[in-house]
Order: C-alpha cells, then structure tokens, then sequence
C-alpha cells in the first residue's frame, strides 16, 4: 500500500509559496463586500489578469470592483515562478505548424507588449516588487533537443524577437545548445500585485477580498452573486484560471495540469544568472531571487494531473535530486504546488465567452506561462470593453475554433477526464479509517459514499464529499499542499471541504466521523 500522506512528511520546507512568504506582516488587506453594488466592471479574480484589466480600465475612465474569493495575489499569480517572458519553451515551432507564421509572430509581440507593460507598470507606480532584468534561456544538455533549440532560435530572430543561440550558459552543467532572449524580467509576484492593487484603490476602484463570486448572468446588466452580496455591472471579466459558469465550456476547451514548485538558498557561488528552462523530459525550470541578502533558487519540476497523489512525489522528488546533484541544495526551504491550464490548441482564450456574450470576458489556458499572459489579456480585455482596437485581440478570441491543433493530446486528457467521472482516483486500501496513518489521506467507501478522508497528526479524522461540486468528479489527495484536487478541471479543496479555488464554487459536504 503507498502511504503518500506519510512520505511527504520526509520531505524538508514548509508547505507554503516562497512568494507569499515574503509578504510582510500587515501587508494590505481588503474588506469583503458588505452590501450590494453597481459599477462599470465587475472582475472576478485578483491575480494578474483581473489586476491589470482593472488599473488599465480605470485610467480609460471605468469605474471598476475587484472581487476576490481568497486573498490579492495570492493564488496561481503568488504561486508561480514569476518569470516576465516572451520566451516559452519552444512555442513558436508549436505556434508555426498548428497555426501559421503570422500567428507566432503575434503572440511573441504581445508577449513582449506584457512584459513592458509590466516594467512600465512598476516604474510608474513606484511598485518595490524586486523587478531584475535577466536573459531567459530553453537548454538541450544533450544533442537530443539542440536541433529543435537551433530551429527555435531561428524561427524566434526571425519573428522579431531577441533571440539568439548560445553553446554556453551560466548554467554549472554543460549544455549542448540554448535559445537565448535577452532583456527579460523576473519580480515577486505578490508584492506586483499589491503595487496595482494600491493604485486601484488610489484611483477610486473598489478591492472586495473574501467574496467568493457563486453564479455569472450576463446580460444587461450582468450580475455577479456572490455570498456577501450582488454586484450589478455592465461588463465582467472572469479572471479566475478556468471560467465559473459553463458559458463558452472552457472547462471542455483545457484541461488542468500541476507542477512541483520548490525554493531553496543556494551558494551564491553556484548561482545562475538568467532564467532557464529544459527543452527536454523531465522539465526543470529555475530563476534565482534575492531575499534578506541571500540567494534562492526557485524551481519547477516535471507537470502531472493534480490529485494523483503518486506522481506529484515522483515529481518532487525528481526536482529536489536534480538541485541537489546540480546546485548543491543542501534542503528545501519552501514547497508548494500551483496548477495551469493548457488550451485545446495551444492559444490561450482571451474575449468574449460567446459570440452571444456581448458583455462577459474570459482569459484562460495559459500554458503555465500567465504571468505575460496574464497581463496580455488584461491589456485585450480592458480594450475590448473600452471600445478600442486591440492587434492580438483576433488570435487569443476566445470564440474561435481550431479542433485540429493539438488535437491528439486534448483527446487523450479527455478520455481520462471520462475515467475520473465514473470511476475517480480510488486506492485499494486502507478501507476504513482506522486503517489511517496520522498523516495519511484516502478515498474511502463509508456508508455506501465515497469521502475524501484525512487523519491529522492528532489523530483526528476529516471526511468531506469526494464528489467535486462542478462537475461530479472524484477528487485525489494533494500531499504536500494538503488539499483535494479535482483531476478533471482542476477545483481544489481544503481538507474541511472549503472550496479554494474554481471553477468549483461550492464547499463540500463534510461527514460526522
């Protein structure tokens, strides 16, 4: 029997986001909604997206309410490696077969748009958010991946971008080849998004944190009902990772994956300059940052389906061996999960649900890459409702259909998205709760129903529903954040059922035990 609830407990660092960390104590907070409202947009979600849409809709005159389920910043957008970059792996090979040469081209612009409307951003505002300048690198260590490298490298030079290939890295391992982008940028996160948020409510903007958003009518007006109050808009924006409603049915268009996320101190001496990623299986991706005049390495590891348990210790694993054969890394300091989102055809879907949603915008499927993504379709959608001409607006349209691209692997998560319905992630023992470990986590039948079971290490027992609220599926245990995770379309849970974040809306039902 694999007992993973007790194997993280081997593992150094405290399960929590390097970023959020470094929040001061004090650091601002905002009041939940207290009573109904009315504004010109409504945007549901306060990470990066719902942040920039917001100051950037403001200064056209907007008046705007944020609201956020959990805390600003603190979610997906405080959870990520926080690399500013148009340099995604090797996208624009990807871009150029599925799409065509003039769409690469776009998406490597607006890439770069986002990142300087970031740089733009921290200046004007004064943000102290440790913004660096940094080259971003995608390595081969062997020949395998140089050819690809050699052809990205090309491809990108040729579409405007500052690329160019290097045979040597910072790196303290050889590598055969690398695309390399210059004039990049790295910050942290949650300090960025504290800087906008400050200069919302500066302008006359409204934060609501602790709203959790339950149910989107579009309309004219549309609504947004949340459990603290409604907020009556003439536009929203769904800036929630995956859309809440099932208008558009992004929830079928991508599909959720998850990766291990570690931050540790690193010998200065060893420490890279730049931001690099594999181009190559299993993916590790790095960025250094700087933090109480020490240096730390913040990592990314292979991807997995969330709630799988198994693999997400296979992953961690994987990513703690290769800094501590590679960098030295003596222990982990900080440990965490975050999920993304890839699209059906590799684009994320930025616009209007519908074509029949005149008023309601969505941005998702950002391929673990929506800290530039993020902030383009901010820019997209505060110029759609804002009445003005976008140039990426018709390649991110969240309307549009291309089936074939990508097409192969959406099938094959769909399928296992089928599987999960009917039959969910479900261990052949412990059968009973008193088969539990302190630490230990499972599915198990109780009473004819499947629960979600954990036993502390107190000894007390937490059983809530399986059954993810959105859609029915059967959730699997997160050991190292300690949540139940939906495999299907990505909802998480605490473990006394209390929804963190969507598309899921509803907590779950807890049992007595």
């Amino acid at each position: 029997m694999s007992r993973v609830g007790v194997l993280v407990a081997s593992f150094s660092g405290k399960s929590e986001s390097f970023w959020v960390a470094t929040l001061a104590e004090g650091a601002l907070e905002h009041p939940p909604l207290g009573a109904d409202t009315a504004v010109d947009v409504a945007i549901v979600g306060g990470g990066i997206v719902g942040l920039t849409a917001a100051a950037l809709l403001q200064r056209a005159g907007k008046r705007t309410a944020v609201i956020e389920a959990r805390r600003i910043g603190q979610q997906v957008t405080g959870r990520s490696t926080a690399k500013i970059t148009s340099q995604h792996g090797l996208i624009y090979q990807q871009l150029e077969k599925s799409f065509d040469e003039n769409t690469a081209r776009a998406y490597g612009a607006a890439n770069q748009a986002g990142l300087e409307r970031i740089v733009r951003f921290v200046e004007e505002l004064g943000i102290d958010c440790a913004l660096e300048r940094k080259s971003a690198y995608v390595y081969s260590r062997t020949g395998e991946q140089l050819s690809d490298v050699e052809k990205e490298a090309e491809l990108a030079r040729s579409l405007g971008l500052p690329a160019s290939l290097v045979r040597e890295t910072s790196l303290p391992f050889p590598v055969a080849g690398a695309v390399r982008f210059d004039d990049q940028a790295q910050f942290n996160p949650c300090r960025y998004a504290l800087g906008l948020a400050r200069a919302i409510l500066d302008g006359g903007g409204q934060i609501f944190e602790g709203t959790r958003a339950l149910s989107i009518e579009h309309g004219e007006p549309c609504r947004v009902t949340t459990g603290r109050g409604i907020v009556t808009a003439r536009d929203v924006i769904e800036a929630t990772h995956l859309p809440l409603g099932k208008e558009g049915m992004f929830f079928a268009k991508a599909y959720p994956y998850a990766h291990p996320m570690v931050a540790a101190r690193i010998d200065p001496v060893r420490a890279p300059d730049g931001m690099f990623i594999s181009a190559g299986e299993p993916t590790h991706s790095i960025r250094t940052a700087k933090r109480e005049d020490e240096i730390w390495l913040v990592a990314v590891g292979n991807s997995y389906k969330p709630g799988h348990p198994d693999d997400e210790m296979e992953a961690f694993e994987d990513l703690t061996a290769f800094l501590r054969d590679e960098f030295g890394v003596g222990s982990i300091d900080y440990r965490w999960t975050n999920e993304d989102y890839e699209s059906m055809d590799g684009l994320p879907f930025i616009g209007r649900a519908t074509s029949s949603a005149a008023h309601l915008f969505v941005a998702t499927g950002f391929n673990a890459w929506g800290i530039s993504n993020g902030t383009v379709a901010g820019m997209i959608l505060s110029d759609l409702i804002a009445g003005r001409s976008n140039p990426w607006a018709e390649i991110f349209d969240a309307t549009r259909v291309k089936p074939l691209a990508g097409g192969a692997s959406f099938v094959t998560e769909n399928l296992g998205t089928g599987a999960q319905l009917v039959g969910g992630y479900v261990r052949g023992r412990p059968s009973s709760t008193d088969d539990l470990q302190p630490g230990e986590a499972a599915v198990l039948k109780l009473d004819g129903k499947r629960y979600a079971v954990f036993k502390d290490e107190q000894g007390n027992v937490h059983a809530v529903s399986a059954a993810c609220t959105h859609l029915g599926c059967i959730l699997g245990w997160n050991p190292v954040d300690r949540t139940w995770d939906c495999s299907c379309h990505g909802s998480r849970f605490a473990i006394d059922g209390r929804v963190i974040h969507g598309p899921a809306t509803a907590d779950l039902d807890r049992r007595g035990v």
